[in-house]
């Protein structure tokens, strides 16, 4: 079933239920129903046609649930941006896309309006936000005004496109994968089984919408399943502490940088938070240490971390809680939908312990990359995707992710991986954060650069840091250099962007 019919049915169930809390706002089902109706036909009355991108520059907020929602029932494509973007970059994607419309906050109109010159194929700008509309935009409520309160009918099958999700970027120019409202829908009732979402359940929401985590694990669950979600704008410590102990929250969702943060914050000890049952990390690799602090601090909390990519929408792995310290750094296995296989570079299918490519086979692959065929063609093969990390499988089934192949650290020919180098570095208690990347060597070509944010209020020097790795490391991979930083340039999904440190210290 559809997104839009699986929403119709739990509407049909519990239409005065509460589905969203945002800023003390609450929006029961029926409301959440009745704007994205709205907003639907307002869209079709502005030229918009099945088929057609409609791009969004959002924060978290109601504006951007009731967009993809109604994109969801008149057949649009919904091309979500990262609103972090410079100017630069959401010209190159909104022309990638050819997006015919777009929707932002008020605060993103100044960067719109220099770049609109050269935008080739935006026909109107809707803005969300205090203001009425300005300088030849249309407001949201305007748009809304527009529309009547009437699902259309429209026809939609399967595999008609849904979204476009542009890929974090941490190499290179986005790339648009394109998912079908069959992926959407086979991906969000799999987390609702996955997170146990039902009544008297919550579910608390900081991560970003516009990333399939968000999206597509808690989002678009919550709303075809009933189940209350708790949002923020953006991300602050403090508020989430706060929200779960106000709204007594019963799962979250967080990157590994979140989950770092909550619980090494200052007033960590001071809130309730027993209402919790369930979290989980994904997003980005996660530390086995930070797994640890968890486990210790809360005993009884279902932990799980989770493993996928934006290609599939996601889903690739899960490791449950019963086995979160007895297969340390395992990303778990594969789910029950998913076939896995570690190949090398031949293709050839390796043996559990052998190291190579970590490709998946599931049904809610992608279609494509927009307008990238021979990429596609590299990345999909046989209806297999080919993931790009490398990894291994033991011999109880379990997964384990080595490294991307582009983060590899190649040292006098030897490989190392750079997460083998971060889960030392994390290891030592004055490490909040690390992390490892190559830096150039005139004879080796390449040695281990370590990049460390301190914990508030600890001494560590660079010697002290290299004699903790000697005593854990194979000498080849000891950093020979270690830099100290406030903070980890991250995109906002919680990845270090590694290409911005390999720029700031050795471009």
């Amino acid at each position: 079933m559809l997104i839009r019919d699986l929403f119709k049915e739990q509407l049909s169930k519990t239409p005065d239920e509460t589905v969203l809390v945002f800023k003390e706002r609450e929006i029961t089902l029926k409301e959440m129903d009745s704007l994205s109706n709205q907003f639907a036909q307002g869209l079709l009355e502005l030229g918009i046609k099945k088929g057609d991108r409609v791009a969004a520059i959002l924060t978290n907020s109601l504006e951007f649930i009731v967009t993809y929602l109604a994109l969801l029932k008149n057949g649009g494509v919904f091309v979500p941006l990262n609103f972090q973007l410079t100017g630069s970059h959401i010209e190159y994607t909104l022309n990638h896309s050819e997006s015919k419309i777009l929707v932002c906050h008020d605060e993103f109109v100044p960067t719109i309006k220099g770049i609109f010159p050269q935008l080739r194929s935006i026909e109107y700008v809707i803005t969300a936000g205090e203001k009425d509309s300005q300088d030849g935009m249309l407001s949201f409520r305007e748009v809304l005004s527009k529309g009547k309160d009437m699902e259309p009918s429209i026809h939609l099958d399967d595999d008609d496109i849904a979204v476009f999700l542009y890929t974090a970027g941490t190499t290179g120019d986005p790339k648009g994968v394109v998912h079908t409202h069959f992926n959407c829908s086979f991906v969000s009732q799999h987390w609702i089984g996955a997170f146990h979402m039902e009544a008297g359940k919550s579910l608390l929401l900081v991560l970003p919408l516009f990333h399939c985590f968000a999206l597509h694990c808690v989002a678009l669950p919550a709303l075809i399943s009933g189940t209350p979600l708790i949002m923020a704008d953006q991300y602050h410590t403090q508020w989430v502490l706060e929200a779960i102990e106000k709204y007594r929250i019963t799962t979250l969702a967080l990157v590994p940088a979140m989950g770092t943060m909550v619980i090494n914050h200052e007033d960590f000890s001071r809130y309730d938070l027993s209402s919790l049952e369930m979290a989980l990390m994904g997003g980005a690799i996660v530390p086995f240490e930070l797994l640890k602090q968890w486990r210790d601090t809360f005993p009884d909390l279902e932990l799980v971390n989770g493993y996928g990519q934006t290609e599939s929408c996601p889903m690739c792995t899960g490791l449950w809680d019963v086995d979160i310290l007895e297969k340390p750094r395992s990303v778990g296995k594969p789910w029950g939908v998913v076939e896995l296989e570690i190949r090398d570079d031949e293709g050839k299918v390796l043996p559990p312990l052998e190291t190579g490519e970590i490709i998946y086979k599931v049904a809610s692959v992608m279609k494509e990359y927009y307008r990238e065929p021979e990429l596609t063609a590299q990345t999909i093969k046989d209806g297999w995707l080919y993931s790009g990390d490398l990894g291994f499988v033991d011999n109880d089934g379990y997964v384990y992710v080595v490294d991307r192949k582009k983060d590899i650290i190649i040292r006098g020919g030897e490989n190392i991986s750079s997460m083998e180098i971060e889960e030392v570095l994390h290891e030592h208690p004055a490490v909040l954060e690390a992390s490892a990347i190559g830096a150039p060597h005139n004879v080796l070509g390449e040695t281990v650069m370590a990049l460390v944010v301190k914990k508030q209020g600890h001494d560590l020097s660079e010697e002290d840091l290299i004699e903790f790795c000697k005593e854990r490391l194979e000498s080849y991979k000891v950093p020979s250099r270690v830099e100290f930083m406030n903070e980890l340039p991250r995109n906002p999904v919680g990845k270090v962007l590694k290409r911005e440190l390999k720029k700031r210290y050795f471009e």
